[in-house]
């Protein structure tokens, strides 16, 4: 059995994205830090859940609500017990959920984050003799364009690749195939393996 070249590049991000907002200590827009703590009040049978930002100037605190007024048995008792012990997994998990921050009307900065590439090669039945895959896998939302990915982790100028994107020599298995396009989780991003990519091709596996 013949099988694909393929790969898998995760996307770890290196830190947790900061929430813009008004500061009224500093009277002005700034960054709020993700302090990786919650703060959990019961209130007779309800239970409030935040999850505690501070401001990088001023130190000033923003709780950001989790879970607001519902019941004990409402949440997993290892959920709850993961809130008390400020665990680090479940503060990062909800530094990126979307839903939370939209219900909230917390503006989350994601562009501003890099990421750490972690790659492991993967097994896949031959489908094309002349590619080679990249699957993409992002565990947390992703604020970054294909073309910039591709050039800072390969070290190829973004013209460069946007320049074998037109060629065909690189695409993307969508109905866009666009450099312009979003990393999403699961996106496949093609590499033909010709003469002209030899030197990419290196880069990637």
């Amino acid at each position: 059995m013949s099988y694909l070249k393929k790969y898998q590049w995760e996307l770890v991000p290196e830190k947790l994205p900061v929430v813009k907002r008004n500061c009224p200590k500093c009277n002005e827009k700034t960054s709020y830090i993700n302090t990786e703590k919650f703060r959990v009040n019961a209130n007779k049978n309800n239970l409030d859940i935040w999850l505690i930002y501070q401001c990088e100037k001023c130190k000033s605190t923003y709780n950001m609500t989790i879970y607001e007024r519902i019941k004990p048995y409402d949440i997993s008792k290892e959920e709850y017990e993961k809130f008390l012990s400020n665990d680090k997994e479940l503060a990062t998990k909800y530094a990126f959920d979307l839903n939370i921050h939209n219900k909230n009307k917390a503006e989350i900065a994601l562009e501003d984050i890099s990421y750490t590439l972690v790659k492991k090669e993967l097994n896949a039945y031959y489908i094309r003799e002349n590619e080679l895959v990249i699957e993409l896998y992002c565990k947390y939302p992703v604020e970054i364009r294909v073309d910039k990915l591709l050039s800072e982790k390969l070290g190829v100028s973004r013209s460069k690749i946007k320049s074998m994107h037109e060629k065909g020599l690189i695409f993307i298995n969508d109905d866009k195939n666009s450099m312009n396009s979003k990393v999403k989780n699961g996106m496949e991003i093609h590499v033909l393996k010709v003469e002209d990519n030899i030197e990419l091709l290196e880069l990637i596996v």
